[in-house]
């Protein structure tokens, strides 16, 4: 009750008018904070009284009704607790299995001819790398580590030269401790592809002849820059293709296929129309007579056992838009060796359904979710090799001559050739420790998981050996005795590579346990234990919410009417 006086000294109080008896307030009109309170717990108890006698919730009429004795109270109390208990572990189980294992890998419902899909690109590399006419790499070695004291040292050009040719020979020459000493350049700049690309054999001097669907493809090799020197590669991607415009630099170019991609992409595939003329080049049928057929050829002259201990010809089948690796993957082709690759296409596909996941959930990426910084198309193989460059100039602050690089990024000499070597095996270490200790599988390989579309290329090798000189003396030695001389000084070999079937059944990823499957198995479960459904939850939510707001509003509905009193001092009314 509110007092207040006025100049002549009365009082005046404000009293609800149903409560006034007299005319003067004789006790307060306004409800105590206990009142308050016992009215709140009474309108809850009616509440959740009402509730239970109405839910549709299994046991609850029990819990809630007062007829019941207090020990059958508490038993279906621990009921429901426990019942309650055992849904939240079923669908935690639930939880994890729709978090971690919600794609299944199957067989796609329909085969897929040959020619549906790109030949595979072909990467030749010669171990007979370096021209003998240009270099003897023995020679010059025996000079710079001053094998025999009598001879001169070798003058600028002929030191650039090896170092340059060095930083593509076997390990042997970077891990042994005295030799990095020796290897270390002057001042000036050694220009180790430019070098490289003059004293390499040439692609004419290393496919004697080539034969593609019915026509020759002896110019359909281009040179191809890796870190074993220049190869030659078949049916590759251009510069455009491979590599994102502007972030390259201009001192060299690592691939020389003038043609760009026509009518086909890694995710859609050719277009579906009748040109067969399209790059990359597709076979038209699977055998050996539709598969392309190649003799490989190397100067005895030019093969060279100090620089190189494999001799032959490492050969590399993989997908057009993956830069090729000879380290990763090869198959060596030796002298006088008739090998055959048999393909069999090893294609993945990813349901239109899982493009909603997230890529760590469907353990792929699709092209347009992962950026690469060097390559247009982001592959498996494409984003190891660019973080082995990131890694690399990391620790050795620079990078190999193969490796993409921006521009003023510095080459490493050929005495840091050993750190970049190990800078692989270090990233590599790391890599595993981190799996086995149960943490982010693909985080030091800078998240490289395989594509979600992706086309790999198994090979069943057979060989056997033949002597192609002796077959081609006969041939042409009556007819043209300069081609048999020619031929006695090489080392031939011949090589096909063809599908192995004229169909394959590719496999697909698919959506194993979703959304609705996650939903409709914990509805299972809390109708079995609780009797739980969707009008239950609807009626739960309007008991918690929508109930006590109307309770509220209605309490509050009513306004009281205050009346004043007037009360003086001196003469009380």
């Amino acid at each position: 009750m509110q007092n207040s006086k006025d100049p002549d000294g009365c009082t005046y109080k404000q009293c609800s008018v149903g409560l006034l008896r007299g005319p003067r307030c004789r006790r307060p009109i306004h409800k105590s904070e206990s009142n308050k309170r016992t009215k709140i717990r009474t309108n809850v108890n009616r509440l959740v009284e009402e509730y239970c006698s109405h839910s549709t919730i299994h046991g609850m009429s029990y819990i809630g009704s007062k007829r019941r004795s207090l020990l059958e109270r508490l038993w279906w109390i621990s009921v429901f607790v426990l019942s309650v208990y055992g849904c939240g572990m079923l669908i935690e189980k639930i939880y994890q299995k729709w978090t971690n294992t919600p794609v299944i890998v199957s067989f796609d419902e329909r085969p897929l001819p040959v020619w549906m899909i790109p030949f595979p690109a072909v990467t030749i590399c010669p171990e007979a790398k370096i021209s003998s006419k240009h270099m003897n790499f023995t020679e010059d070695f025996y000079r710079l580590i001053n094998y025999d004291q009598s001879w001169e040292p070798l003058d600028d050009n002929r030191r650039n030269r090896l170092l340059a040719v060095l930083q593509i020979c076997d390990d042997f020459f970077h891990y042994n401790e005295n030799y990095p000493e020796l290897y270390a350049e002057t001042n000036h700049r050694v220009d180790v592809v430019g070098i490289l690309r003059h004293l390499s054999v040439n692609v004419d001097h290393t496919i004697l002849s080539c034969w593609i669907n019915g026509r020759e493809c002896n110019n359909l090799f281009t040179e191809t820059l890796t870190e074993e020197g220049i190869c030659f590669t078949f049916n590759g991607f251009s510069t455009y293709d491979m590599f994102r415009d502007g972030v390259l630099h201009n001192d060299y170019s690592y691939l020389n296929e003038p043609k760009n991609v026509t009518d086909w992409t890694v995710e859609a595939g050719y277009k579906p129309d009748e040109n067969l003329s399209s790059h990359p080049i597709r076979a038209l049928g699977s055998g050996f007579g539709a598969g392309l057929t190649m003799q490989l050829m190397a100067a005895e002259d030019n093969i060279e056992q100090h620089c190189r201990e494999q001799q032959g010809f490492k050969v590399i089948v993989h997908p057009p838009s993956e830069y090729p690796q000879v380290t990763k993957k090869f198959a060596l082709v030796t002298y006088s060796r008739d090998v055959t690759l048999a393909i069999h296409p090893v294609i993945m596909k990813t349901s239109a359904e899982l493009r909603s996941y997230h890529p760590k959930r469907r353990h792929c990426y699709f092209n347009h979710e992962r950026w690469l910084k060097f390559f247009r198309v982001y592959t498996q193989s494409n984003c190891e090799l660019e973080c082995v460059t990131n890694y690399t100039l990391k620790t050795c602050g620079c990078v190999k001559f193969s490796m993409p690089r921006s521009a003023g990024t510095r080459l490493c000499q050929t005495s840091e050739i050993g750190c970049v070597l190990q800078a692989e095996y270090k990233m590599l270490k790391h890599s595993a420790k981190r799996r086995l200790q149960k943490l982010q599988t693909y985080d030091t390989a800078c998240d490289c998981i395989p594509e979600c579309i992706s086309i790999q290329y198994d090979a069943e090798i057979t060989h056997s050996k033949c002597d192609f000189k002796k077959t081609l003396e006969l041939r042409y030695g009556p007819i043209n005795p300069p081609v048999r001389e020619a031929i006695w000084k090489k080392q031939i070999s011949k090589l096909a590579v063809y599908f192995k079937d004229v169909q394959f059944i590719a496999s697909k990823r698919t959506e194993l346990y979703g959304m609705t499957d996650f939903i409709a198995n914990c509805g299972g479960i809390l109708g079995l234990c609780l009797g739980v459904s969707l009008f239950s939850v609807v009626e739960l939510l309007y008991y918690c919410l929508v109930h006590p707001m109307l309770m509220m509003k209605k309490s509050l509905g009513g306004k009281r009417k205050v009346a004043i009193v007037r009360e003086c001092e001196g003469n009380r009314f």
